[in-house]
C-alpha cells in the first residue's frame, strides 16, 4: 500500500512538472531542439505542427525519465499519425513512435530512482550510466530494426 501511494503520488508530481513545463514554455523550447531529429525520424507527421509538438512534449517527457507523465503526448501524437494513414494497419512512422515510447533513452530514470528509493537503495542513482548505456542501446537496435523492417516489406 505505501509503495502504491508513494509511486502514485510521484507519478502526479511529474505530470504537473510536465504541465508546468508546458504552460512556462520550457517544454516548447526543449522541443525546438528535438526537432531536427523528429523532423528525419518521422517525414510525414512533422508536416503537421500539432503532432510535430506532441512528439515533442512525448520524446522530452521520456528523456527526463518521466515515464507515464509521456503517455497522454504519446497518445495524441498516435491518434494525429492514425489519423494521417489510410490503410487498416499501422504505419512506418506509427510503428516508429512506438518503438521510441517503449525503448526511450532516459537522461533521469525519476521513476526507478524513486521506486528504488522507496525499496530503501542507498544511493537511487548510482544507477545512471547502466540506465544511459542500456537506453541508447535499446533505442539505437529499435530504430535500427525499425528502419530495416520498414524498408523489407515496401
Amino acid at each position: 500500500m505505501e509503495f502504491c501511494l508513494s509511486v502514485g503520488g510521484m507519478i502526479c508530481l511529474w505530470s504537473g512538472v510536465m504541465e508546468v513545463m508546458r504552460r512556462s514554455g520550457l517544454s516548447a523550447r526543449l522541443s525546438r531542439l528535438l526537432r531536427p531529429v523528429l523532423r528525419r525520424l518521422f517525414p510525414k507527421a512533422a508536416r503537421s505542427e500539432d503532432t510535430l509538438d506532441a512528439l515533442s512534449m512525448n520524446v522530452s517527457a521520456n528523456l527526463l525519465g518521466l515515464g507515464n507523465a509521456a503517455t497522454p503526448a504519446g497518445i495524441r501524437a498516435a491518434q494525429a499519425m492514425a489519423l494521417d494513414a489510410h490503410g487498416k494497419t499501422a504505419t512506418d512512422e506509427l510503428c516508429l513512435l512506438v518503438v521510441l515510447n517503449t525503448a526511450s533513452i532516459q537522461l533521469l530514470p525519476v521513476t526507478i530512482a524513486s521506486v528504488r528509493e522507496t525499496a530503501g537503495a542507498a544511493v537511487p542513482y548510482d544507477i545512471l550510466p547502466a540506465v544511459w548505456i542500456t537506453s541508447l542501446c535499446s533505442v539505437t537496435a529499435g530504430l535500427l530494426a525499425g528502419k530495416l523492417l520498414s524498408r523489407l516489406w515496401r
